[in-house]
């Protein structure tokens, strides 16, 4: 009963999201981080050499390495760190809030699903729409990549390497949708959710405990992709898994409070 529940609820979710061009929005937002990461690795020097030309700075000389096949995945996790977990953020940020705003959650409660399983239903949609999307900026940035370099590494590599990003948006999906079900406005979750996301990122700098933070899964992408082996990965990996779970608990507990 449980099952079929979970199944019709997130049939409802998947039409949602299509319907509102949520999937469509994730894409075309990963899409353009992929292509203009590509672009700005191959050609950054030539870029910056027509700006300064443009500005008249004929007689300056920057000296630049030599663009590398692995500096579009270096741009790719930058630009997604910067600016897609960001709009990633706001996408997801009133899932659980528009809900209770238009009493739908009140509903559905009444026909006897629980509030886990309204949250795991958000969860897992959100989860396969966010894999999705990651998938085709991979996909999107080797294929870029090996035409504009003659390389774009392993390819298995490459997918291993978008693991530890992956294990970071999942857990931050489930943070957004913690602070969707708490808050009261899109503008608290927003909040909410990019001050956890920045302070994620501040954990790191601790000493010792930091090292140990989810906040690091966003360094490993690119020394995975070019084949080597990364350090304290797997417990980086059962933190964010654990934080993960910790959010999806407390987004139900909010909402069976509510309910109750």
């Amino acid at each position: 009963m449980m099952l079929s529940r979970f199944r019709a609820f997130a049939g409802k979710e998947i039409t949602e999201n299509l319907r509102t061009k949520r999937l469509f929005s994730m894409c075309a937002i990963f899409v353009f981080i992929a292509i203009l990461s590509v672009i700005t690795a191959r050609f950054i020097a030539d870029i910056m050499g027509a700006l300064l030309a443009a500005d008249g700075g004929d007689g300056l000389v920057i000296i630049m390495p030599d663009p590398v096949w692995h500096d579009s995945y270096a741009q790719l996790y930058s630009n997604i760190t910067q600016m897609g977990l960001l709009a990633f953020i706001m996408l997801f940020m009133g899932a659980v809030l528009k809900e209770k705003s238009s009493g739908t959650i009140d509903l559905v409660m009444a026909k006897g699903l629980t509030p886990m399983t309204f949250v795991l239903s958000k969860f897992v949609v959100g989860a396969v729409f966010t894999l999705a999307s990651l998938f085709v900026a991979l996909l999107l940035t080797y294929v870029y990549t090996l035409v504009l370099f003659e390389y774009a590494g392993q390819f298995g590599n490459v997918l291993f390497g978008a693991v530890p990003l992956a294990a970071f948006m999942l857990m931050l999906l489930a943070i957004t949708l913690m602070w969707s079900a708490i808050a009261k406005s899109t503008a608290t979750s927003a909040v909410l959710g990019i001050g956890t996301f920045f302070g994620l990122l501040v954990f790191d700098l601790i000493p010792v405990v930091g090292r140990f933070t989810p906040g690091n899964l966003l360094e490993h992408g690119v020394p995975i992709t070019m084949g080597y082996e990364v350090e304290r990965l797997g417990g980086q990996v059962v933190v964010a898994l654990a934080i993960t779970a910790a959010a999806l608990w407390v987004a139900a507990w909010v909402l069976r409070r509510r309910e109750g």
